[in-house]
């Protein structure tokens, strides 16, 4: 894929955030932030003097995309994450009430540094309970870019991902999920297909 076809990918792929974005804005107007032209980026060089805080010289790193809680307010996209159209749906990762699995975890103690006890007797394999990250689905077209920004613009007027982060997920994600079933809100390609009748 040359440059010229990777940019108009990138700009199809900010044209759907940016999409959703408004629509969301349009049903929760004090959730959300102002939404402008430079809301919802791309993270390339070209936009590096829109990118104020740290992560122009340190690069997006992991993240599909970051909010910058600084004003003025942004979402940075990375770039494979906007031509790829890749993400998963992270509903039960994020729920308030997360649905568990039980996991065999190996645990091993070493003496204590300190005092000299040894407590190696405790060593093995013990059942915690965890998130059931089988859960988590991955989304692929234009619905994972959907939930990637209701994951994002959750960040809104919230901290990390606490408690009010993952109820504004919810509802967003929720909402957005709604929409497409219904038709009020189009997707340029079939992904939607994978809400089904849930």
């Amino acid at each position: 894929m040359n440059n010229q076809e990777k940019e108009i990918k990138v700009q199809e792929g900010l044209e759907v955030c940016i999409r959703v974005a408004l629509h969301l804005k349009e049903q929760f107007p004090n959730d959300i932030m102002k939404v402008k032209d430079n809301t919802i980026i791309a993270y390339s060089k070209k936009n590096s003097r829109l990118i104020h805080d740290g992560h122009q010289n340190n690069g997006i790193s992991g993240c599909q995309a970051y909010y910058l809680d600084q004003k003025p307010h942004r979402v940075i996209v990375k770039q494979k994450v906007l031509i790829d159209k890749v993400g998963w749906d992270g509903a039960n990762n994020y729920a308030t009430e997360p649905i568990m699995a039980m996991q065999r975890v190996m645990y091993q103690y070493r003496p204590c540094k300190r005092c000299g006890l040894d407590f190696s007797r405790f060593d093995g394999f013990k059942s915690v309970p965890r998130k059931d990250y089988s859960l988590n689905t991955e989304l692929v077209g234009d619905i994972a870019l959907v939930e990637l920004i209701c994951h994002e613009l959750a960040h809104h007027r919230t901290s990390g991902h606490r408690k009010g982060f993952k109820i504004k997920y919810k509802r967003h994600w929720d909402f957005m999920k709604e929409e497409i079933k219904n038709g009020n809100f189009k997707l340029s390609d079939k992904s939607g297909d994978y809400l089904g009748d849930e």
